[in-house]
């Protein structure tokens, strides 16, 4: 499989102030929103209940997910105050990866990712566990292409260079939908990149296509002549945004896991009743109305706790890396979640 770089002297040329802001509100998160956002459904107090007087040190992820969104209602604060205990919002992370490192560096008690980032970092780390994961419809991931790349199929990749972050959700939507095709990897000029760099090539037409998800894959939908080549529901995706602890920290804290999870409960009621509700903040954030109305096409995810369903879909993402290559061995993920659903 040929690994491509991109040319260093390709002029910027990307559609405008507003396409550079959502990169830039992508690549360095949502913290501004927080203020103007942490009111509303917060303002109901819960009922006090048994107490742990413990803190719970949250990294959120530079996204909309329901961790994110809980955070902007003031939902886990109240949730986890009402167990007795305390939240210490740090810095939000762009991926998964820099997440893990703190959760294992012991920095942080509770982050997010996706389940193909987790299973990755998972080969080389037991310790962190999954405590609750959203259901989506699959139409918030997928492959993009240019509409100068005249792609339209799966087929059409062969020969294309396609963006993907190596080891996580662009890799694998990239290689199941060649599985799914019958294409061998090796046909395709992958070009590893990380999401706000792919965004760049994929505007300036340094790459064909883009294996991605949630704002990014709207982003590059958002450009002029861009085709959905396929999403992941198309291709039996079972990449989830996932939310994570350490084994310690739910051991010793369980009331404040459990709070943290009730509150993204909440918030994943209040947008199913809402269902705008994700792009609205989105467009708040300053993104451009044109991706922000992608994004309102998209079905509202749902939030369950980690359970023997994850553990089958984990099963068999480990599974598909070792078949096409994307680890060397097999993952064990049998020991890789925590049942936040006994702590009632």
């Amino acid at each position: 499989m040929e690994k491509s770089g991109l040319n260093p002297s390709a002029a910027l040329n990307i559609r405008g102030q507003a396409r550079r802001k959502l990169i830039r509100f992508l690549g360095t998160g949502i913290a501004t929103l927080w203020v103007a956002a942490h009111c509303g459904l917060a303002s109901a107090q819960p009922t006090p209940a048994v107490a742990d007087t413990g803190t719970v040190r949250i990294s959120p992820l530079q996204a909309f997910n329901f961790l994110t969104l809980a955070q902007l209602d003031g939902l886990i604060d109240n949730q986890v105050k009402s167990a007795g205990g305390r939240v210490d919002w740090k810095p939000a992370f762009p991926a998964y990866v820099p997440t893990a490192e703190a959760l294992r560096g012991g920095s942080i008690d509770i982050g997010s990712g996706s389940s193909t980032s987790f299973i990755s970092a998972a080969a080389d780390d037991h310790d962190l566990v999954v405590f609750a994961v959203e259901r989506s419809s699959g139409k918030d991931q997928g492959i993009v292409a240019t509409g100068a790349s005249g792609i339209k199929t799966v087929a059409d990749l062969v020969g294309k260079k396609v963006a993907v972050n190596q080891g996580g959700t662009g890799e694998y939507l990239l290689r199941l939908a060649l599985e799914h095709n019958h294409i061998p990897i090796e046909k395709v000029n992958v070009v590893y990149l990380s999401p706000t760099d792919a965004a760049t090539a994929f505007a300036q037409g340094q790459v064909d296509a883009w294996a991605v998800w949630e704002q990014f894959f709207a982003m590059g939908q958002a450009e002029p002549g861009a085709r959905v080549v396929a999403y992941a529901s198309d291709i039996g995706s079972l990449n989830r945004n996932v939310h994570v602890t350490t084994r310690s920290f739910a051991q010793a804290h369980p009331l404040l896991v459990r709070a943290v999870y009730d509150a993204m409960r909440k918030e994943a009621d209040e947008v199913q009743s809402h269902p705008g509700r994700v792009a609205e903040l989105n467009e708040k954030a300053g993104i451009p109305k044109e991706v922000a109305d992608i994004i309102r096409q998209v079905p509202p995810s749902t939030i369950v706790p980690a359970d023997d369903t994850t553990l089958k879909e984990f099963n068999e993402i480990a599974d598909f890396y070792t078949r096409s290559g994307m680890a060397t061995k097999r993952i064990d993920v049998n020991n890789s979640l925590y049942n936040v659903a006994q702590q009632e």
